[in-house]
């Protein structure tokens, strides 16, 4: 098996010649067989991996979550398998991973939203203001593992709730939202256990909905998502599901495993082991023991 690897220049700048260095001194030692792609832009990123659209390649995204879905998109469809290297801002669907799957080949769940595909979860409401704004999640002058947080701590004191509409197993729910979450995995938002039930490869959704809050009620939902107790409070109701739609009033933005989906419909479907998923947590360990001077 030839493995391509999709290091993005434009997420890692100074720091990609260490990340390639990285990947020649493991894989030699692996004894893989490998080529390595530069990408320059998100334009370049995004039709990378259709290079090798007619091959049997494990096509190997190298960052975060939102890399992830990059690669996602440009193979699902194609006889490639799909590999990453956790190195990013986002690594929850590492955290899910690492939880549930053994080292090997897996054939694994995907989710179809609109024209687009998701692996991990996809939010909508306070979770996406928070994931999709780059004042955080791309803020290099705040430390990686606190990003998130500082978004959550903003956006907690300025959110109001979106009116959202939810089509699902014949039900229509129409009301102001803290947030929806639909998810294939367990995590998000850099290791909150949002969907402790989540598996990729089950064939179901599990798609949570947290009613519009009082600040003080708003807190506790999400501090408890750390260890999952918010599933217990009655303001967050669970449903399971392989299909459903969620409609705006206007155009609003939905995060997709770190993605930026902006629509005022969004359908949304499994797809029952959509992808073949590599999964090398001795290959991604070495990788990130590697150190250079």
């Amino acid at each position: 098996m030839k493995y391509i690897y999709l290091v993005n220049r434009f997420n890692f700048h100074n720091k990609t010649e260490d990340i390639i260095d990285r990947l020649k001194t493991v894989s030699d030692e692996m004894g893989r067989d490998y080529e390595i792609v530069v990408n320059d832009t998100v334009d370049d990123a995004k039709k990378t991996g259709s290079q090798f659209k007619d091959t049997e390649y494990t096509v190997t995204s190298i960052g975060g979550d939102g890399s992830v879905n990059l690669v996602l998109n440009d193979i699902v469809g194609t006889k490639n398998t799909l590999a990453y290297i956790p190195i990013g801002t986002g690594n929850d669907f590492y955290h899910a991973n690492a939880d549930d799957l053994k080292k090997g080949m897996h054939d694994v769940d995907i989710v179809k939203i609109n024209d687009r595909y998701f692996i991990n979860v996809a939010c909508f409401g306070i979770d996406a203001d928070i994931a999709n704004d780059d004042r955080f999640i791309h803020n290099k002058l705040i430390p990686e593992s606190m990003r998130y947080n500082a978004g959550v701590v903003y956006y907690f004191l300025t959110y109001k709730p979106k009116y959202l509409t939810l089509e699902i197993d014949g039900q229509t729910i129409s009301q102001k939202v803290t947030t929806i979450v639909v998810a294939n995995a367990k995590y998000y938002g850099g290791g909150y256990k949002v969907s402790p039930y989540g598996s990729i490869d089950d064939g179901m959704l599990e798609v949570h909905i947290v009613d519009a809050l009082s600040k003080p009620k708003m807190a506790k939902i999400i501090l408890s998502m750390k260890d999952a107790s918010h599933l217990k409070d009655p303001a967050v109701r669970s449903f399971q599901t392989d299909k459903l739609a969620i409609l705006a009033q206007e155009q609003t933005g939905a995060n997709i495993d770190g993605e930026v989906l902006i629509s005022d419909r969004f359908d949304i479907q499994i797809v029952p082991k959509g992808i073949k998923l590599d999964f090398d947590p001795d290959f991604i360990d070495r990788i990130r023991e590697v150190k250079y001077k």
